[in-house]
């Protein structure tokens, strides 16, 4: 909070008057943050005037790029409009729309004087999904496994992480949110991979936070084939379920249960968005029935002095 107090006093102008900033995530009557107070608040939270901040400075960022689209000087003012592209830590891009006003003070110093920030315009698709195009996508996920596991093979692991990132990045949809990947081998309380590290660890390990992790696509695949059961078309939306049986290169075959939802996004490219896979069910072996076991020769002894079998046939076969 200190250090984003002095960002504060140090780059924006409120110490000469209202600053007009509309930050990316703010709404209602709170929408605009004319007052230092109110911006410090976007920035770390922690104010009850502002129940609605989580801090927006305090999300993981590693990485901002700027890309102006023009920039407008004017004696002592300066507004650039473009982009702002920021990394986080588990290398989810967010890209904002931005325009800033900049005002050169009486001491010299640049100062941001206006600053709004959108998300940028993401028209809907309404262009519905086909079955062609689902079973596409299906057939490239399974190549992609393919890809990853031999370019581990002949490239090593630096090659095939980049290429299983860039693949997460193709086929998921982790640009416009969690995604609901549930994985084979995942347990505990890493079971569900909702961000794209989680993702990527899981494909092809080397993350510490995922200790488990052995790296699913470097198992050796080399044929992957998928059978639907069905598949579920809802406009721009498709839901597809059945087997994933998966060759490794010593002839081993593995059938997964999968269970996948593709979304079609604003350019047109499917993109999963749920993914569920689990190994099929295997139900434990029927109980063996209990022997019959007849009566021992002394019970039938016992029998016979208590007088319960007398005579007859059971007597001549005692002589």
């Amino acid at each position: 909070k200190a250090e984003a107090e002095a960002v504060l006093d140090g780059a924006y102008g409120y110490g000469i008057g209202p600053v007009l900033f509309k930050p990316t995530l703010t709404t209602g009557n709170q929408t605009f943050r004319t007052t230092r107070e109110g911006a410090l608040s976007y920035f770390v939270g922690g104010n009850p005037k502002y129940p609605g901040d989580g801090g927006f400075a305090l999300k993981g960022w590693r990485d901002c790029k700027i890309e102006n689209a023009a920039v407008y000087l004017n004696g002592s003012t300066g507004t650039t409009v473009g982009n702002v592209i920021i990394t986080d830590k588990d290398g989810k891009v967010t890209t904002v729309d931005k325009t800033w006003t900049f005002l050169k003070d009486a001491k010299g110093t640049v100062r941001i004087m206006a600053h709004h920030s959108s998300l940028p315009y993401l028209p809907t698709s309404n262009e519905k999904i086909s079955e062609a195009e689902v079973l596409a996508a299906q057939q490239g996920w399974g190549q992609a496994l393919v890809n990853i596991a031999t370019t581990y093979e002949n490239e090593g692991l630096a090659v095939a992480k980049k290429l299983a990132g860039d693949i997460i990045d193709a086929a998921y949809g982790y640009q416009f949110g969690p995604v609901l990947f549930k994985p084979t081998l995942a347990t505990g309380d890493q079971t569900f991979r909702t961000t794209r590290e989680g993702a990527l660890s899981y494909f092809v390990g080397d993350n510490a936070a995922y200790p488990a992790d052995g790296g699913f696509a470097l198992k050796g695949w080399r044929k992957v084939e998928v059978k639907n059961t069905a598949i579920l078309i809802d406009g721009n939306t498709a839901v597809t379920m059945g087997n994933v049986i998966m060759t490794d290169k010593n002839g081993a075959v593995t059938k997964v249960d999968k269970t996948w939802t593709f979304f079609k996004d604003p350019k047109g490219a499917l993109r999963i968005v749920s993914h569920h896979s689990s190994l099929p069910f295997v139900p434990p072996p029927a109980p063996s029935p209990a022997p019959i076991i007849g009566p021992t020769q002394a019970e039938i002894y016992t029998a016979l002095a208590g007088g319960v079998l007398v005579g007859g046939v059971v007597g001549h076969f005692l002589q």
